[in-house]
């Protein structure tokens, strides 16, 4: 799912520096409702009638993922765009509500969560503080963090059907708040320094599956420190 636009092609429009601040206030804006309506859709997702149907089909929730990211980024210039893009955001957070609702029925699995929400949050702010006032260039990191995701992938499917390893899982895990605080830093960087204009929705898009990534990653972590 992370399909990227490129910053260089020509067909992407220069902007002035208000345009620019104009710009990085309605990514940020399409982030934070995104974000909230994640909510939404995790609270439906936990209800009676809908957790048993998002648990019992882990592949085609995926799928689904898939198709509106894509749908997404196919509409992103077009009138349905911040819709679709809204839609796919609560499609997300109701596929992770049996991740949520096993963590909040554990013995301390609220607090795991506003933990876990809290310290994204914290990672979130910080990278963008720094990508803002450094204004340095991280687009350096793209092919690192690709091939660092490909392995990433590899190593968690090796243990889903051979290792079944709980330590594995931990260390991916890390492995993977590391590596998505590293896309979120390289993403934050091409939306806020760049001189180039992507549409907004797919640049909220990309920050959203950052953070949607980071988040489920280090819930891991903290619900696996309560094992």
């Amino acid at each position: 799912m992370d399909q990227r636009y490129n910053f260089a092609d020509p067909a992407l429009r220069d902007l002035s520096i208000s345009e620019r601040t104009s710009y990085i206030r309605k990514v940020f804006g399409l982030v934070l409702v995104g974000l909230l309506v994640a909510a939404a859709g995790a609270q439906v997702g936990m209800s009676p009638s809908i957790l048993p149907l998002v648990a019992g089909s882990p592949f085609i929730s995926f799928l689904l993922l898939i198709g509106m990211v894509i749908w997404a980024q196919k509409a992103s210039n077009g009138p349905k765009a911040i819709p679709i893009f809204y839609g796919f955001t609560f499609v997300a957070g109701a596929v992770i509500a049996p991740v949520i609702y096993v963590t909040t029925h554990q013995l301390g699995g609220s607090q795991i969560l506003a933990n876990a929400m809290l310290l994204t949050g914290l990672n979130v702010v910080g990278l963008a503080a720094f990508s803002w006032f450094s204004k340095k260039d991280f687009s350096f990191l793209g092919g690192f963090l690709f091939i660092g995701l490909l392995t990433l992938i590899g190593a968690q499917l090796l243990n889903l059907f051979f290792f079944k390893s709980s330590s594995m899982v931990m260390a991916t895990s890390i492995v993977g708040a590391l590596l998505f605080n590293g896309f979120l830093l390289y993403d934050l960087s091409r939306v806020m320094n760049s001189s180039r204009q992507i549409p907004p929705t797919v640049a909220a898009l990309t920050l959203f599956l950052d953070i949607f990534n980071l988040f489920l990653f280090i819930l891991r972590i903290m619900g696996g420190n309560r094992d």
